[in-house]
């Protein structure tokens, strides 16, 4: 991978209790990931994953197959490849998740996935995503924060063989944070409207300290008084402040 994005991997951070911390810089945005299976298995339902599409396009994926144990996350395996094979072929994220649900219809039966695929332009600062049915990114800034809880709502992918998500863009301004999740982080206590406030909490947070692993340190933040026992994944993407 390039050094024009920045990609932060911590799967081990919460674990260990450590704030995890970004390691280097990029000239436009920077993209940190973290991953967490429940109760330390290898591998769970959610996936979470950045694709350096082209010098100019950064790919982004986060997806969660409901339930636990080995078959979900077999399935987990299948959607999660789907999806980056399909991301390799299309920049446009409502044609990825079109492609996924094939594969997750024809073999994942009975399986609820849902799923978020976005793409950011490093040149614009524009962010074109599609949802499946999957929680609504957190757009963060700093003057305010807003879920972008779009409307019409996707369904989840498995459930129709025909099936078309809206694309929805927004723009970045500079020292954004763009916070993708899966239920896991906001619904570790088993309220989504708390879960949601300890978010933006957590966000809020990270945006003042520009040096952390931001996807991390959220995490740590939301799940400090109680893990829960779901798998839990969260991206962030985050615009640089613009110089002077």
């Amino acid at each position: 991978m390039r050094s024009s994005a920045r990609v932060v991997a911590s799967r081990t951070a919460m674990r260990h209790g450590l704030l995890p911390r970004a390691r280097e810089h990029s000239d436009s945005a920077s993209v940190a990931v973290w991953n967490s299976p429940a109760g330390g298995a290898l591998a769970g339902g959610d996936w979470c994953d950045v694709l350096l599409m082209s010098d100019r396009f950064v790919g982004l994926t986060i997806g969660d197959v409901s339930g636990h144990g080995a078959r979900v996350a077999g399935t987990m395996g299948i959607m999660r490849a789907a999806v980056l094979r399909a991301m390799r072929k299309s920049y446009v994220p409502s044609d990825v998740l079109s492609i996924a649900n094939g594969v997750a219809v024809e073999r994942c039966g009975g399986v609820v996935v849902t799923a978020i695929v976005a793409t950011f332009d490093r040149k614009s600062h524009t962010l074109t995503f599609a949802n499946a049915g999957h929680p609504p990114p957190l757009l963060l800034t700093r003057g305010e924060q807003r879920f972008l809880q779009m409307s019409p709502a996707n369904i989840p992918l498995g459930i129709f063989s025909a099936y078309r998500a809206e694309d929805y863009e927004v723009t970045l301004v500079d020292d954004a944070l763009a916070v993708f999740y899966t239920d896991g982080i906001t619904e570790h206590a088993r309220d989504p409207i708390a879960g949601e406030l300890e978010l933006v909490e957590a966000a809020r947070y990270v945006h003042g300290r520009p040096h952390v692993d931001a996807a991390g340190a959220i995490a740590l933040h939301v799940l400090a008084r109680g893990r829960g026992d779901d798998d839990a994944a969260a991206i962030v993407l985050r615009t640089l402040p613009a110089e002077g």
